[in-house]
């Protein structure tokens, strides 16, 4: 087992190298003379680490040292820091996108030829309207929890920052969140909270002031 899988790495290793290496069953002759090889490979160095990290615990702890981060980065992804609405705005926003190349079926077929400027809400419809809020700030996320129990089945939930899996919890509802501040950045979000909504062919982004929140 370890000779067909020292012989696997060595074939891996040479082809990375650009070696050229001989089918199997080929007579390469007597090139010189021949050691065998004095270390360890570097695979049963990193077995030899793992077993020894188990059996003096040291695995079960960097086990569940990973499993904390990841629920730790689960429940509060990296967001975007933005300034709370001190006014209330509205302003609009055109969804509509020009392709740089052809767009094709399954089958290769152009569905939409390069250059061709396309409004998805000419295909669908925004079916809920989307809040944006922080989390973090307890009137943003007062005031979303009262606006989305107002319009039962018509929000979508946002975060651009916060605990998103213990807010799920606590408020019974799915969340979202925007990792990276990317939907912000694509509808030029500026101030929290927002709601977008349609407005026939294009996208309306209120700027909430979400005083009385908690009235």
């Amino acid at each position: 087992m370890r000779i067909v899988m020292r012989e696997a790495l060595l074939f891996t290793a040479l082809s990375m190298l650009g070696v050229p290496v001989a089918s199997a069953g080929t007579d390469l002759g007597v090139i010189g003379q021949t050691y065998e090889i004095a270390e360890p490979s570097m695979l049963e160095s990193i077995y030899g680490r793992l077993k020894t990290a188990e059996e003096n615990g040291d695995l079960a702890k960097i086990e569940k040292d990973m499993k904390a981060r990841f629920i730790a980065y689960a429940n509060r992804p990296r967001g975007v820091s933005l300034p709370r609405t001190k006014e209330h705005k509205v302003r609009y926003f055109d969804p509509t996108v020009r392709f740089a190349q052809s767009i094709n079926d399954h089958e290769g077929n152009v569905l939409w030829p390069a250059g061709t400027k396309v409004n998805p809400l000419d295909y669908i419809a925004m079916s809920r309207q989307w809040i944006f809020f922080n989390a973090d700030d307890p009137d943003q996320a007062a005031w979303a929890q009262a606006y989305a129990n107002r319009y039962p089945g018509q929000v979508l939930l946002i975060l651009t920052q916060g605990a998103v899996l213990k807010l799920m919890e606590t408020w019974g509802v799915r969340l979202y969140f925007d990792q990276g501040g990317k939907l912000v950045e694509r509808f030029g979000i500026e101030t929290l909270p927002s709601v977008i909504s349609q407005d026939g062919k294009r996208l309306r982004i209120d700027e909430i002031v979400p005083e009385g929140a908690h009235g």
